[in-house]
């Protein structure tokens, strides 16, 4: 049953005090005084807190004709306090003194430690102890007891941002300086989130003008396929001398179509050699899967990489990298930067970096070798199929088409000159 509006205008004053329900389960009730109070007003009884051990709480949300009017009015204002309630784990009669509370002010110190906690739960540990570096080298130029109100828009926020990237765009890294104003918009947005700051305060929610004018988009060297045989009988012939596992992996690194990160992370236990093909745990270094995604990789081996595992196999076998390395200062295998190095030692500095040769391989296997533009970002890691609401559903892998580009891949560059 629901009362109308008509009849709590119409509703006449009893003996004595009554109440009825406005709305079945809203928790709401019309309470009627006597006379001479003539009263006629609204109340919200709902449990607080949200718990078997809450205690029922009466909640007053007007008088009818002075606060309110209507029942809509009565209906939506009780669902705004029950929602602001849950929401804050407050007692539902606060709600009227809500905006008469003092906001607590953070310490830019306290606000970075928050974000970074979110943070931990929604990346890999890599790209978190990069965030938190820059964190830190924000708190050093800022100070650790700055004050979050300082960088609302109203108190002259935006040009503390200005004051922190300005430096690293005069020197020419613009895309730093854009990193940077991001990542301390997000950590605004976190502190709107908490309620810390104020919505519309965000001072770095825009992009500077120095960062749209200056800014250049930097591609990595790439090589044309013409180029692409010199390439590879300077690496088959290593004149710059490189070490067995240098070379190693960089002729495995041309085949495999990995990122470099994930290459050198290899363990010799991701290798199901009943399959024959590497399944790769989605929280690899340099595999860039989101957190929660949870699709491994999926890397077919060739006759030729397997030649080169075997060689490898001599040499790390024991140990539990592929690319084992005791040279290595932070990591127990080869250093993501080791093949790039090796390629500029070659002779090929501003012509070709590591991450260029994916521009060969996307390019080169659709020109050359005639495979579809989507089997072959797959092969590289890319989950772009993924992506948007069809992606949810897509969970195809075109495993035997893949094979049958890595073969044909492989084979490609050995007859091109890589010796394997």
């Amino acid at each position: 049953m629901t009362l109308s509006t008509v009849q709590v205008r119409n509703k006449k004053p009893s003996d004595k005090r009554t109440t009825e329900s406005v709305l079945e389960g809203s928790g709401c009730f019309l309470i009627t005084e006597p006379s001479p109070l003539n009263s006629k007003r609204f109340i919200l009884r709902m449990r607080f807190p949200f718990n078997s051990e809450g205690k029922l709480v009466d909640v007053p949300l007007g008088s009818w004709g002075k606060d309110i009017f209507t029942i809509p009015e009565v209906i939506q204002l009780s669902e705004t306090i029950k929602r602001w309630s849950k929401v804050n784990n407050r007692n539902p009669k606060e709600y009227k003194n809500r905006f008469e509370e003092k906001k607590v002010d953070k310490s830019l110190s306290e606000v970075f430690d928050s974000y970074m906690e979110i943070h931990k739960q929604k990346v890999k540990d890599v790209t978190w102890k990069v965030t938190q570096n820059r964190l830190n080298q924000m708190l050093e130029f800022f100070g650790n007891d700055k004050l979050l109100s300082d960088f609302e828009l109203r108190n002259g926020g935006r040009q503390l941002v200005i004051e922190m990237i300005q430096p690293m765009i005069n020197r020419g890294s613009v895309e730093q300086s854009s990193r940077c104003r991001r990542l301390l918009g997000q950590v605004f947005n976190h502190c709107e989130d908490r309620g810390w700051m104020d919505y519309g305060q965000n001072p770095s929610s825009r992009k500077t003008d120095e960062e749209t004018i200056k800014r250049t988009k930097r591609s990595n060297p790439t090589l044309d396929w013409k180029e692409v045989p010199e390439f590879l009988k300077d690496v088959s012939d290593n004149k710059c001398d490189g070490s067995i596992l240098t070379t190693l992996s960089t002729k495995f690194y041309l085949l495999s179509c990995l990122r470099v990160g994930t290459l050198v992370s290899l363990k010799w236990d991701w290798f199901d050699s009943e399959e024959s093909l590497w399944r790769i745990p989605p929280e690899t270094s340099g595999l860039k899967r989101k957190m929660g995604e949870g699709v491994e990789h999926l890397l077919p081996v060739s006759p030729e990489m397997k030649r080169l595992m075997d060689e490898l196999f001599e040499i790390t076998g024991h140990q539990e990298y592929v690319f084992w390395s005791p040279e290595g200062k932070n990591t127990p295998h080869l250093n993501r930067e080791t093949i790039n190095n090796h390629i500029t030692n070659l002779g090929y500095k501003g012509r070709l970096t590591s991450h260029g040769w994916r521009d060969v391989i996307v390019t080169s296997g659709q020109e050359e070798l005639g495979f579809p533009l989507d089997i072959i970002l797959r092969q590289i890691g890319h989950t772009e199929h993924k992506q948007g609401t069809s992606g949810h559903y897509d969970n195809t892998e075109f495993l035997e088409e893949r094979r049958d580009f890595i073969k044909k891949w492989s084979l490609q560059l050995v007859n091109n000159g890589l010796k394997i």
